[in-house]
């Protein structure tokens, strides 16, 4: 008679298969006693069979039941072949229809070919099932304590944090940099390629970044140290955050309001697309690049064209010049507010609370007159914020190139194209004007500048 042995763990950490091993060799001794000799040996590891997943030795083993390759199945217990019913019932109707017979290490002989057979096999295999599913509610109740209290858990170990929940540098600055720079106006994108070019890799089999995985890090609560139950803030943390919350509230908001969320996505690749103007209808430029690839900018409806690189440098030559200026940086370092992204932080924390309330009165939780206070002092409050924000109308790369001195020019030189269109934007505003007909040369006299600071 041709024998086969089952044998299956459903969790199995180490990946050293030594549960099953186990097994395997029980089964091999009760074959041994038998006068069997196994010829065909089927396993699972690290498989639950209450879980549904698909179990390929499981499977394997029907198929050769069902293809008179076996005769006859050791398994160390009727529970290592199946936990769910429906599961049971089939292999009932298999190994029923072959004639194979089934022996356990530890519940001795299955007869599936009589009426009490089947009856034993359906309420052992009812207990195995209760057994499974009281397992998982205490494994749930246990989660649900864990995250109540706060207590870190990752299964893997997360970019920013070691497996025991610790902060782990270069990554963990990189975090924090990335939740300050988007908030003051860098692109998602420009975050993703700065983060490649530093040689940080995810924490997921060392892959590059790409726009979406880093938005992904930036909305994960962990790193403002918030416990998270199926999808919902639970409570705080008991690990050292890498983002205050109050940040953490705001790159959210931002990242999720579509009205907002399209100046940390789009990225311009010259500095003075949709910077500069034109100076017949004032609409912005674009940028045209020719079959010899030639740049230059233009207006959309062609009234003006001109060289993009020689405007380009024209303009980098005047902020540098400015912002050398002493009385320009004096002006600049005391403007107030001119900390956009704690003002971006504040802003979307206060819209976050209006937010609340309005849940909070749409669910009958709050009554008329006090929504209406409430809302009437956020109102004002982010009216606050927004009037600083406006009259700063700077951007923190503006304030570290004022702060950079002698070595301003340099620091200039290596912003991207996107934040030197928002310096320039926030510093001047750049108007084409139109140039004589047969003007070849760059002359910067078409050229309107109006210095804002």
């Amino acid at each position: 008679m041709k024998v086969a042995t089952y044998t299956r763990i459903s969790s199995d950490p180490t990946g050293r298969a030594l549960g099953v091993e186990r097994q395997a060799e029980d089964c091999e001794k009760l074959a041994e006693g038998l006068g069997w000799e196994v010829s065909k040996r089927f396993s699972d590891n690290d498989i639950s069979a209450y879980s549904g997943k698909r179990r390929p030795g499981y499977e394997a083993l029907l198929a050769a039941i069902e293809a008179g390759e076996v005769g006859a199945v050791i398994a160390f217990h009727t529970d290592r072949l199946h936990r769910s019913p429906i599961e049971l019932e089939r292999f009932i109707e298999v190994v029923d229809k072959a004639g194979a017979e089934i022996r356990t290490v530890q519940g001795g002989t299955l007869d599936l070919s009589t009426s009490q057979g089947r009856m034993i096999a359906r309420i052992a295999g009812s207990v195995a099932r209760q057994e499974s599913e009281h397992s998982s509610e205490r494994q749930v109740r246990a989660n649900q304590q864990k995250a109540a209290k706060g207590v870190w858990q990752a299964a893997r170990r997360p970019f920013g944090y070691t497996l025991a929940g610790e902060p782990l540098e270069p990554e963990a600055s990189a975090v924090r940099e990335a939740v300050a720079g988007v908030l003051s106006g860098k692109s998602v994108r420009q975050v993703a390629r700065e983060w490649n070019e530093a040689g940080l890799t995810t924490a997921y089999g060392g892959k590059v970044w790409t726009a979406t995985s880093v938005r992904r890090v930036l909305k994960n609560p962990r790193y403002a140290a918030l416990r998270v139950y199926r999808g919902a803030v639970v409570g705080d943390g008991d690990w050292t955050p890498l983002v205050d919350p109050d940040a953490h509230r705001g790159i959210v908001a931002l990242l999720d309001d579509p009205a907002r969320s399209s100046n940390v996505s789009f990225e311009r690749k010259w500095q003075g697309s949709g910077v500069y103007v034109c100076g017949v209808c004032s609409a912005a430029l674009v940028v045209h690049v020719d079959a010899k690839k030639n740049r230059a900018y233009k207006c959309p409806s062609n009234h003006v064209r001109r060289q993009g690189v020689k405007l380009d440098a024209y303009i980098d030559g005047l902020v540098v010049e400015r912002l050398s200026r002493p009385e320009v940086r004096l002006i600049v370092d005391s403007l107030p507010g001119v900390d956009v992204p704690a003002l971006q932080v504040e802003r979307n924390a206060l819209q976050g609370r209006s937010e609340v309330l309005t849940s909070m009165f749409t669910r009958g939780d709050l009554d008329g007159s006090s929504f209406d206070r409430g809302m009437g002092e956020l109102r004002e409050s982010i009216q606050r914020v927004e009037d600083q924000m406006a009259a700063a109308r700077l951007s923190s790369p503006l304030l570290d190139l004022v702060l950079s001195g002698d070595e301003l020019s340099l620091r200039w030189n290596k912003l991207s194209p996107d934040l030197r269109g928002k310096v320039i934007s926030s510093l001047m505003i750049v108007t084409v004007l139109i140039s004589p007909k047969g003007l070849r040369d760059f002359n910067p006299e078409f050229v309107g500048i109006e210095w804002l600071v």
